[in-house]
C-alpha cells in the first residue's frame, strides 16, 4: 500500500483551492506470497479493506500541520451538511474559516490544525470525520426505518464515450428504498433507468463538477449519465450514505432468506 499524506488536505474535494502542505509517502507490505498461501479469502480482503483507512485530519493534527489560509472551510458545508445542534439538514453555510447553521445560528471555526471548534456552547465534533460519521449514522436510521426518500427534477448529462457531454435536459431522479429511478429523454425519446439497491454498493459523487453544481452519475453498460439535482441543495453526500445503508439492508436481508 502506497499511502500519500497530506495530499488531501491539499486540494480537499470539497474545495479545490490550493493549500500548502508537506507531503509525504509509506509503502508497507499487505500481505506475502505466504499469506496468500495460508489465508482465506475473507482474512485477505479484511487485510486489505483495512490498509485503506486512513484519515487525513488525524495526520494533520499528529503532525501539527498550520493550514493558515483564510478559506480553509469554505466548500465545507457539501460534507457536513447536518447541524449537529439543531440537526436539520441541508441548512449549512461556509466563509472563510466558519461553517454556520443557518437555522439555529450555531458556528464553528475550522482551526488551523484541521480541528472544529464551536463559536459559542459545546463543540460536538472537534474532528471532521466524526462529525461526517454522524450524519452517516443518521442516514442509516431512515433507511432502516423506512423514511428515507429524496426526489427533485435534475439535469442530465450523458457521457457515453471519450468525446465530451451530451446535454440531455432536464429529467427527473427518485431515490428510496427501491433505489435509483432516472427518466429523462434521450435522442427524442423517453427513457427509464432502474439501478436497485443490490446493483450498488456505493455512490460516485461530484461537489461542484466543473463549476456546475453538485452531481451524481449512474452508468449502464454503454453510457454514464451525470446528474446534477435543480431545486435541492448539497444533497449528494446523503444520497451517497444512503447508497451504502440501502446496499447493506438488502444484502442482510438476501442473507437471512439463504440461511
Amino acid at each position: 500500500m502506497l499511502n500519500m499524506h497530506g495530499n488531501y488536505l491539499t486540494q480537499p474535494v470539497w474545495n479545490l483551492k490550493m493549500r500548502y502542505v508537506p507531503l509525504e509517502a509509506d509503502m508497507t507490505q499487505i500481505l506475502s506470497v505466504a499469506d496468500i498461501e495460508r489465508l482465506d479469502v475473507d482474512t485477505i480482503k479484511k487485510r486489505i479493506d483495512a490498509a485503506f483507512e486512513y484519515d487525513e485530519y488525524r495526520y494533520q493534527a499528529e503532525k501539527n500541520i498550520r493550514i493558515k489560509e483564510p478559506f480553509r472551510a469554505e466548500g465545507l458545508h457539501r460534507v457536513l451538511y447536518q447541524c449537529p445542534n439543531c440537526k436539520k439538514e441541508h441548512v449549512m453555510e461556509t466563509k472563510g474559516k466558519e461553517i454556520r447553521c443557518s437555522v439555529c445560528g450555531k458556528s464553528w471555526e475550522m482551526l488551523e490544525n484541521g480541528r472544529m471548534q464551536a463559536n459559542e456552547g459545546k463543540t460536538e465534533f472537534p474532528h471532521i470525520p466524526d462529525w461526517f460519521d454522524f450524519q452517516a449514522k443518521s442516514v442509516d436510521e431512515e433507511v432502516r426505518k423506512g423514511t428515507y426518500r429524496f426526489e427533485d427534477d435534475v439535469m442530465i448529462e450523458a457521457l457515453p464515450n471519450a468525446k465530451g457531454y451530451i446535454d440531455l435536459g432536464k429529467g427527473h431522479l427518485v431515490h428510496d428504498e427501491n433505489g435509483f429511478r432516472l427518466t429523462g429523454v434521450k435522442d427524442g425519446k423517453p427513457f427509464e433507468l432502474i439501478k436497485e439497491p443490490l446493483s450498488m454498493y456505493g455512490l460516485h459523487i461530484e461537489l461542484d463538477y466543473f463549476g456546475k453544481g453538485d452531481c451524481i452519475d449512474l452508468s449502464t453498460l454503454d453510457d454514464t449519465f451525470y446528474i446534477y439535482p435543480i431545486n435541492k441543495n448539497n444533497v449528494v453526500t446523503k444520497m451517497h450514505f444512503a447508497t451504502e445503508s440501502l446496499y447493506k439492508l438488502n444484502k442482510e436481508r438476501l442473507e437471512r432468506e439463504k440461511a
